[in-house]
């Protein structure tokens, strides 16, 4: 019985020892080793390039003009540059939807004869497969055609009668560039408002002038006025005094100009010498900072105007780097005094590049007239003046216009010898859509506009 427990006893002391050696033997087991697989990264191909761009652009690069063509060049560059975040291929050339643009430029000397010769020499010679330009509303208006007649997309800026987009329209004819009525409507509200409803006209004597004429007996009576001496002069007017008499003679409270170039200077001076200043309210358009203090003298403080575009009115992000980036490369330049900052056209030549490639990426990088056609119309976009949207009944581009006070003539204040021009205080900005500029298409054209305002006809 003895022997029996011990025996029991025996066993039950292996067995733990047993169990024991079997628990270290599982806790001495190592971990499988798992590696882990190799990855390998596949270079990034780049996309390969799409064929370049051509981009004919017609201004008048020279003359009396010749400051316009170099704002609307320097303009639509750097849309090219904003719009491609800076991307070139290795020649330069800024991409958009994938294709290098490059942008052929030619002078039309302000000679609609020139720039349709221009333009064709553009398509069959170099290929190009947009236009856009020109200053010129007589050139703008041949041009026209031009676009019709081989199916290529024309935008206009800065040229600004809206014959282009009325009587003269057709499916491939696009603006960034406001219209006459832009300038009419804005002004006229505010002087039948704050002055008296009877207007008189001077205005030069060609389609930029007349286009403003009609626009401005539309407008004046839109609010009440009435335009009671429309008087139009030669482009090379050296003596406006017969003019101006007729003015005066008429009662009218308000006058407003239509002129461009260096005449702008003699007009004024004659308004001074005969006193028009004194005793009629002079309207006009603020024009381009380089010429405005040899227009504009010191009776003028004070005055009231529309202007397109001054580079210290918006605020926005686009007019932010259109500003700052401007600055940074022309200030060094060999006129850099004088035309560092973004000046009248300098926005409609960025507008007119980031409406275009905005259209190309829409249509990735197809510029055929059909495709463009229906990327363009009805486009709203962000450009250096705020919002723009051009109109798919009859592709005028509505965008805000300003109502400024002449408030210094000192265009350096800081004299630090660049120029910053800082003329103006704001007193209203329109909405991109506020004026309610009429469609004027006609003929078989005419039943496009639809619901839009139109202009009556007699």
């Amino acid at each position: 019985m003895k022997k029996l427990r011990l025996t029991i006893l025996t066993i039950l002391i292996i067995i733990p020892l047993l169990v024991t050696s079997c628990v270290q033997q599982v806790e001495e087991v190592p971990e499988p080793v798992v590696e882990e697989p190799v990855v390998v990264e596949e270079p990034v191909e780049e996309p390969e390039l799409g064929p370049v761009l051509k981009i004919g652009q017609i201004g008048q690069m020279s003359g009396v003009m010749a400051l316009y063509g170099l704002q609307q060049q320097r303009g639509f560059l750097m849309g090219l540059e904003y719009m491609s975040g800076g991307e070139t291929d290795d020649q330069g050339r800024y991409i958009i939807a994938n294709r290098p643009v490059e942008v052929i430029v030619k002078d039309d000397e302000g000679d609609p004869e020139k720039a349709v010769a221009l333009a064709l020499e553009l398509i069959e010679r170099d290929g190009v497969e947009l236009i856009q330009g020109p200053v010129s509303s007589a050139s703008a208006i041949a041009l026209t055609n031009v676009a019709l007649e081989n199916e290529i997309i024309l935008m206009i800026d800065p040229a600004a009668s809206y014959f282009m987009t009325g009587l003269y329209f057709n499916p491939y004819v696009f603006r960034t560039s406001r219209t006459s009525f832009d300038d009419t409507l804005i002004i006229a509200k505010y002087l039948v408002e704050n002055v008296g409803p009877n207007f008189a006209h001077i205005g030069v004597d060609n389609a930029f002038g007349q286009g403003s004429g009609a626009a401005l007996k539309y407008s004046v009576e839109q609010f009440g006025g009435e335009l009671i001496a429309d008087i139009y002069a030669p482009f090379e007017t050296t003596d406006f005094t017969p003019y101006i008499q007729q003015v005066m003679d008429s009662g009218a409270e308000n006058l407003f100009l239509t002129w461009a170039g260096t005449g702008y200077v003699t007009l004024f001076q004659n308004l001074a010498d005969m006193g028009t200043l004194d005793t009629m309210t002079v309207g006009t358009g603020f024009g381009d900072n380089a010429s405005f203090a040899a227009v504009f003298g010191e009776d003028t403080l004070g005055s009231i105007g529309l202007n397109v575009y001054h580079y210290t009115v918006p605020d926005n992000p686009v007019n932010d780097w259109l500003v700052e980036n401007h600055f940074e490369r022309y200030s060094g330049e060999a006129d850099g005094a004088i035309n560092a900052y973004p000046d009248l056209f300098t926005a409609g030549g960025m507008a007119s590049a980031i409406a275009l490639a905005t259209a190309l990426e829409i249509t990735e990088g197809d510029a055929s007239a059909d495709a463009m056609i229906a990327a363009l119309e009805g486009l709203k976009f962000e450009g250096p003046k705020g919002t723009y949207y051009i109109r798919p009944e009859d592709h005028v581009c509505e965008q805000p216009m300003n109502i400024l006070q002449l408030v210094n003539l000192n265009p350096d204040l800081d004299d630090d010898g660049i120029n910053e021009y800082r003329f103006f205080e704001t007193i209203y900005v329109s909405e991109y859509n506020e004026l309610g500029v009429p469609c004027t298409l006609a003929g078989d054209y005419a039943a496009r506009c639809g619901d839009l305002p139109t202009i009556p006809t007699e």
